[in-house]
């Protein structure tokens, strides 16, 4: 029998409990209204795993620019990889119902807000939770989101444990004619908002706009109650116009607080890095928000912390992180509840979160607040052992010292020994060890994010053997188990798999980007996706079936600068259980070898010749991967 793809009425429908969403997501309950869209509690058909659904009311759906904003927001957040922001699936629209949805991660648990109703958290959780959330909202900026609503409210902790906290809430304008949370205009509570999202200077809202909302909320987790902010708009911009009042605060974070909520966005730590990063002074008689001492810190030295993350063929590496002094005391987050069908993003972290370095600003390397401001007056210093051990990133230019250090008198103690190299670190030693496994012919492992103490991994093979192996000796050489998503290949797609495997020991610069709508298509439906392609001009789109049929899909691509979309419609003859597919993006400097355009070859032939141009090494040159299911 021939199982060989095929490449060649609106009736818009109120969702709700039973509905089904492409035979994939069944909605359970609405669990809350918007003004645009509504939230619903669901599972996965096949496997029964919770996820919440947001959709777009069908009022909504027909309006291009409601629908670009959902397609926004699901574009922006799918690539945030980081523990504690609440993870993306799939954006796609049920043809059927005419119902555009988002299916992400399903999180229980208190808010921040129910939690300090019982009273203020100790030191210790408010410090895990800093770093926690600081590092959430450090990967949401780099991805070039501003959340603009940070308040309790908007953090769940699962369990009640600080150390899994999750931020919520990235999500559409609440009315039909407000902004988007990506983009310009106002979104926030009151109590929260920065000044600037009331107009204040400039009215220009920077990442800096979530760093002082979210010094108010580590305020009320220490001091159990919120910051007085006004409860009338003269209270709310006066209230805003100097450090607020921050009695009841713990003395050890004083000097961080009063940073983070200057009102001039300018003199506020430069990034949520700064205040992931940061230590709190050591000493002994540090009291309750009383002022504190005349140390001084630079939170922007504190150190860039690290993650290595790696797309579907190439590696990323980034510097790592300093050890915090605050150990993670949460549970491991194997229970997660993370669909086994949609599981491709990447892990969550228990401990301390892995965070990318941001590009810092000229102007905001020194985070103190002046001399000048208020009653609370406190400038930030730097732990003795953390004077002089800064390290410049590999690539990056050292900055100017800072003069204040450049001021203290010289130390009698005996000339310092050499150091060796610094050691490395355990993130580095999970993803060093992932990429060098060798599990034989047919066997790639693409770690979607690595840290020292969880990894979630992509596998490509033909059998399940191979990765049981892998699965113990990892268990054996780090004492954790590896989150592995296994795909299941035909022999026909070896080649595919080899390249792949070839490619992350070259660690290319420029894999291209492909991204589809949906990675479950029936027959008849459209394949509908984009390709990045980076600094390259030439590119190739191959659909490879399980015998080695590869379909040259380049008459669909429709281009537009750096950036190709595709559309093509799949067909399965003989209905039955689905096939899986791998589309593979080409993108390179020369023209790609292999297939004509709309032409079929080999896998074996076509992937030969894609390999020796890989080898040859001329001109930049990337491969990146799907995994599709085709039919059923």
């Amino acid at each position: 029998m021939n199982e060989r793809t095929v490449i060649g009425g609106r009736n818009p429908t109120r969702s709700g409990p039973g509905t089904r969403l492409n035979d994939l997501y069944e909605i359970d309950e609405l669990l809350a209204v918007g003004g645009m869209g509504e939230v619903f509690r669901g599972h996965v058909i096949e496997t029964g795993d919770a996820v919440a659904i947001k959709t777009i009311r069908p009022e909504f759906a027909e309006q291009a620019h409601a629908l670009a904003l959902f397609r926004k927001e699901a574009a922006a957040l799918r690539d945030v990889h980081h523990g504690a922001v609440v993870r993306y699936y799939v954006f796609s629209i049920d043809r059927r119902l005419n119902l555009p949805y988002l299916a992400m991660e399903f999180v229980t648990g208190q808010s921040l807000a129910e939690r300090l109703q019982a009273g203020a958290l100790d030191f210790r959780d408010v410090e895990i939770l800093r770093r926690r959330l600081a590092g959430g909202f450090q990967a949401a900026h780099e991805a070039g989101i501003i959340h603009r609503d940070v308040s309790p409210d908007n953090i769940i902790l699962p369990a009640g444990d600080p150390a899994r906290a999750k931020i919520i809430d990235f999500g559409i304008a609440r009315t039909p004619t407000g902004a988007t949370v990506i983009g310009e205009g106002f979104a926030g509570k009151y109590n929260y908002v920065s000044p600037e999202q009331l107009g204040l200077y400039g009215g220009a809202v920077t990442p800096r706009s979530d760093i002082y909302s979210l010094g108010l909320v580590l305020a009320q987790a220490s001091r159990g109650r919120p910051v007085d902010m006004g409860d009338s708009p003269a209270e709310f911009i006066a209230r805003r116009s100097s450090v607020p009042d921050l009695g009841g605060l713990d003395g050890r974070l004083l000097p961080l607080i009063q940073a983070m909520l200057q009102p001039d966005p300018e003199r506020r730590p430069e990034s949520m890095a700064a205040i992931e990063t940061w230590q709190p002074p050591q000493r002994k008689d540090v009291g309750t928000g009383a002022p504190a001492k005349r140390n001084r810190l630079l939170i922007a030295a504190g150190g860039v912390a690290g993650v290595v993350a790696l797309s579907a063929a190439g590696w990323l590496a980034l510097s790592p992180k300093p050890e915090a002094p605050i150990p993670n005391t949460g549970p491991s987050l194997t229970e997660r509840s993370i669909p086994k069908s949609v599981r491709e993003g990447p892990a969550h972290d228990a401990g301390e979160p892995d965070v990318a370095p941001n590009n810092r600003q000229s102007g905001a390397a020194s985070i103190e607040p002046p001399p000048s401001s208020t009653n609370n007056e406190a400038v930030l210093a730097p732990p003795a052992e953390e004077t002089g051990k800064m390290e410049r990133e590999p690539g990056k230019t050292t900055r100017e010292r800072n003069p204040q250090l450049a001021a203290l008198p010289p130390v009698s103690n005996p000339p310092a020994k050499t150091e060796p190299p610094p050691a490395v670190t355990g993130m580095e030693r999970v993803a060093a060890y992932t990429r060098d496994y060798r599990g034989g012919s047919c066997f790639y492992l693409n770690p979607t994010t690595s840290s020292a103490k969880e990894t979630d991994i992509e596998g490509f093979g033909v059998n399940q053997q191979a990765f049981k192996a892998f699965d113990e000796a990892f268990r054996n050489a780090f004492g954790f188990e590896a989150h592995i998503q296994l795909r299941l290949i035909e022999s026909g797609q070896c080649p595919v798999v080899d390249l792949l495997s070839a490619q992350a020991k070259a660690k290319p610069a420029n894999v291209p980007l492909l991204t589809v709508d949906s990675d479950q298509i029936r027959s008849g439906e459209e394949l509908r996706g984009s390709v990045d392609m980076a600094q390259t001009s030439n590119l190739k789109l191959l659909l490879v079936e399980g015998d080695g049929t590869v379909h040259d899909l380049e008459p669909s691509l429709k281009r537009s600068g750096g950036k190709s979309s595709f559309a093509v419609r799949l067909e399965k003859p003989a209905l039955g259980k689905s096939k899986p597919q791998l589309l593979v993006a080409v993108a390179s400097a020369d023209p790609v070898s292999g297939l004509g355009a709309g032409a079929r070859g080999s896998s074996e032939s076509v992937f030969a010749a894609l390999a020796k141009q890989a080898a040859a090494r001329n001109a930049p040159f990337g491969v990146a991967v799907r995994f599709l299911k085709v039919g059923g």
